[in-house]
């Protein structure tokens, strides 16, 4: 019963941390898209939200595709929403781990 208890809340950790991503990409993305003129620092808290897994997706995407996030609307969101899903993968990861020691 303990593990199943430690899989339901890595779920929803994991889950949480996935929509507060979400939102937050959303939120910046509507700021790059409506307010063109007031948005350099639109893709600051997505970065920072997305931290560990944004440094390898961008060094991946970099020298496989030679993309960054600012250089697409659409980019941004698949490059950041990418390190939502590492980032979430591994707080999944221990938030098990954690549960059964």
């Amino acid at each position: 019963m303990a593990s199943r208890t430690g899989s339901k809340l890595a779920w929803i950790l994991a889950g949480s941390y996935l929509a507060l991503a979400a939102l937050t990409i959303g939120y910046e993305l509507s700021i790059r898209l409506f307010d063109r003129g007031n948005s350099e620092f639109a893709g600051m808290l997505s970065a920072a939200l997305t931290l560990p897994g944004l440094l390898a997706v961008i060094s991946l995407a970099g020298l496989a595709l030679g993309v960054h996030v600012g250089d697409s609307d659409t980019w941004f969101v698949v490059l950041l929403g990418l390190s939502a899903l590492v980032n979430a993968a591994a707080i999944f990861a221990i938030a098990r781990v954690l549960r059964r020691g």
